[in-house]
């Protein structure tokens, strides 16, 4: 039997008509069932299904599909105006709940789906379509696998409440939520990380939205998916355009820069892939790339050259002075902070974003040694 897998990137070629307003159910059923139709590959029909109703489950819709060797699937979909990520799990409950009553493949429909939710629902195992494009349908038998990317941003953004975690505030709240051991309160945190109370409760409430941290009663947090805190800050910081970047040669190469730093009596904190070597000895660098607070103290010290090509030292004047808090002293080489590190790779250039997900391994790995 074929198994057949489709992957597209729909967003800007798929026909999608921006609405003045979030769309209601309704209009979710209806946008949705086109949008099945239209993913299927060639040769493959579907259709609506009604009439189904078993033990009183009625899916907000039901489309049956006809593969080319005339076997059938049947997707039940459970479908809502919003879902955000904190009802993720209980959306694919009961999209579960549902399939398994009608015999068919649960599917999460709704107006715009976060990456954070449609994370949770593949985690789930429960397949998803939006209205902007985002599709995740999948069968084993027949086989069938359709990934299609939509919106990566809501269309329909909340009025209130945080949206984005860029700029100081934001970022320092951040680093102090993954930085520090739960459970604490936002008062005790503040006092203890330096970050504004106000700025950790915003910071807070968005992370609770995105089904990131859990909160007792009180308010206190307990837990932090600091893994997932560190990509979602990801999405809205990054390592060139969050700080300031000046592009300098080191004639003699990177391990005069080592050299240089561990004997210079100046404030750093190396990031990037030239820090992350000091965690992973395998990750390559060609760059040293370095947060300083006094760019000509430290050109001075290093022996910097100006030059408009060929640079191999890229200097940060930083987005804020967290970046120097609770750095790591690796045999006398001082590097950001792991969670710092792990951001700045994510966002970073060229094979970086990769040596990031190895730190990230790194972190799981020695949690005491990084987590106060």
């Amino acid at each position: 039997m074929k198994h057949y897998t489709f992957r597209y990137s729909t967003y800007a070629t798929h026909r999608f008509t921006m609405k003045t307003s979030r769309p209601s159910v309704t209009q979710v059923i209806r946008d949705v069932t086109q949008r099945i139709l239209d993913s299927l590959p060639p040769r493959w029909d579907g259709r609506v299904k009604t009439g189904l109703d078993i033990d009183e489950a009625q899916a907000d819709l039901a489309v049956e599909v006809d593969t080319p060797t005339d076997e059938q699937i049947l997707f039940a979909v459970e479908a809502s105006r919003s879902i955000e990520p904190r009802q993720a799990k209980g959306s694919a409950n009961q999209a579960r709940l549902l399939a398994r009553r009608l015999g068919a493949i649960p599917v999460v429909a709704s107006s715009y789906l976060s990456p954070r939710t449609r994370t949770i629902l593949e985690e789930n195992e429960v397949g998803y379509v939006d209205t902007t494009g985002n599709i995740r349908l999948a069968s084993t038998s027949p086989g069938l696998s359709i990934l299609m990317t939509g919106a990566e941003r809501d269309p329909w953004p909340r009025d209130s409440g945080l949206q984005s975690l860029r700029g100081r505030g934001s970022s320092r709240a951040i680093r102090a939520i993954v930085d520090f051991t739960p459970p604490f309160g936002i008062r005790e945190l503040a006092a203890e990380s330096g970050a504004s109370a106000a700025s950790l409760s915003r910071v807070s409430n968005l992370l609770d939205r995105d089904a990131l941290i859990q909160r007792d009663e009180r308010g206190s947090i307990t837990t932090v998916d600091w893994d997932g805190v560190i990509r979602r800050w990801a999405q809205d910081y990054d390592q060139l355009r969050s700080n300031t970047p000046y592009r300098y040669l080191s004639p003699r190469g990177l391990d005069d820069i080592r050299n240089r730093l561990a004997n210079a009596a100046i404030q750093y904190a190396a990031t990037g892939a030239f820090a992350a070597q000091r965690f992973d000895p395998v990750a390559p660098a060609r760059t040293a790339t370095i947060y300083m607070q006094n760019p000509m103290e430290v050109i001075e010290a290093l022996d910097l050259r100006e030059t408009d090509t060929g640079a191999n030292v890229l200097l940060l004047e930083p987005f804020d002075s967290v970046v120097f808090d609770r750095t790591l002293d690796r045999d006398g080489f001082i590097t950001v902070a792991p969670s710092q590190l792990a951001a700045d790779l994510l966002t970073g250039p060229g094979r970086e974003p990769s040596q990031g997900e190895g730190i990230l391994v790194w972190m799981k790995e020695n949690e005491s040694a990084w987590r106060t």
